[in-house]
């Protein structure tokens, strides 16, 4: 429910332009809610944030409960970070402080989503032991897999991975002491997508805690097709596995970014 204090109301009707499903008219000066408005709202709030005199409420969440806005990256900075973001397979074995990791997992809550549909649901893996639980088992099954010979009848590239996955080397989690799982309910308008995104900003996050990231493809596609790998997520009924990351402290240190060929454009314009 939307509700408008009419005394601190300015009448600049900011919220009638910013609302994407257009459920606000003015009436007797006023906004409010079209009637079967309610039906309509994606909640994304923006109404709230884009009040300059703070007159909206919606759903008891007040212009009190948001965080003010504050001094953005500068463009030189936010290249930096992207340029130095790498991806990291040696870790620390030192686990990240609780403090940090709340932090991120506060974090999530700005992932953009596909319709405002924030039925994300992440899972956080913290500690050895409890990596070692996931680690275990989908190596044992890797290990089966390698011994079938199908994957060296896919690629013989894979040859060396594959002996080293027979000599019980961790290629999969890499001894990495967290790893976050993102889900998304399969009818999300953006099932696909919405993890992804909320996997990226996380590791850009993680990137200025002084942590490093590796996103975990074999993960993703051993708890999509393995059911009991993925169990132990405890996933609600019909979510599914939409994207995994690795993180903890480096136990490398790079002493430049790369140098990457430039990503082909076509500019169109009229």
């Amino acid at each position: 429910m939307i509700s408008v204090n009419a005394e601190l109301c300015t009448r600049c009707g900011q919220c009638l332009r910013v609302c994407t499903t257009e459920i606000f008219e003015m009436r007797d000066g006023i906004p409010a809610m079209t009637d079967g408005g309610e039906d309509y709202c994606i909640k994304c709030q923006h109404c709230l944030a884009v009040c300059p005199v703070g007159a909206i409420t919606l759903n008891d969440k007040t212009p009190a409960d948001c965080a003010p806005i504050g001094p953005l990256p500068s463009p030189e900075h936010m290249l930096n970070l992207l340029r130095q973001r790498r991806s990291i397979r040696h870790f620390q074995t030192t686990p990240v402080e609780p403090d940090i990791l709340a932090k991120l997992q506060a974090a999530l809550a700005w992932s953009p989503t596909g319709c405002n549909d924030h039925r994300l649901y992440a899972v956080l893996v913290n500690g050895h032991d409890a990596m070692a639980s996931f680690r275990e088992p989908t190596l044992r099954l890797l290990r089966w897999v390698v011994k079938t010979r199908i994957p060296q009848l896919i690629s013989r590239r894979l040859n060396q991975v594959l002996k080293r996955i027979l000599d019980g080397e961790d290629v999969i989690f890499r001894q990495a002491p967290h790893m976050v799982v993102v889900a998304t309910p399969k009818n999300a308008p953006c099932a696909d997508i919405d993890p992804t995104i909320a996997l990226a900003q996380f590791e850009l996050y993680a990137q200025t805690l002084g942590l490093g990231t590796l996103w975990c493809g074999f993960a993703y596609f051993a708890f999509r097709l393995f059911r009991h790998l993925r169990r132990p997520l405890d996933l609600p009924k019909g979510y599914r596995v939409g994207g995994v990351l690795l993180f903890g402290y480096p136990d490398i240190t790079f002493h430049r970014a790369t140098c990457p060929d430039p990503v082909l454009v076509k500019n169109i314009s009229l």
